[in-house]
């Protein structure tokens, strides 16, 4: 790693400290640093996705955003996969 390091601490409750011990194992990690390195690679994911809708909003305002022949088609298909027995017409 060639990144300075720094130590971030939190406190957790007994029920939560369990239970990321829990996932580490669940998810195969080697302890709970790299537990809290996958929490914030979630986290930054996430408001990633948070400021990508914002942007959407403030540009195209109260309007909808337009959808393009592909998107259209890839809606139908999974429709179609999700309810095998509902038309997408």
């Amino acid at each position: 790693m060639t990144d300075q390091v720094t130590i971030v601490q939190a406190r957790l409750t007994a029920q939560h400290a369990r239970q990321v011990d829990h996932d580490i194992a669940t998810l195969g990690l080697r302890n709970r640093s790299e537990a809290v390195r996958e929490g914030l690679r979630l986290l930054h994911r996430r408001a990633a996705h948070a400021a990508l809708a914002r942007e959407y909003d403030e540009f195209y305002g109260s309007t909808e955003a337009p959808v393009s022949d592909v998107t259209n088609i890839g809606d139908r298909v999974a429709v179609e996969a999700i309810l095998p027995d509902h038309s997408a017409d």
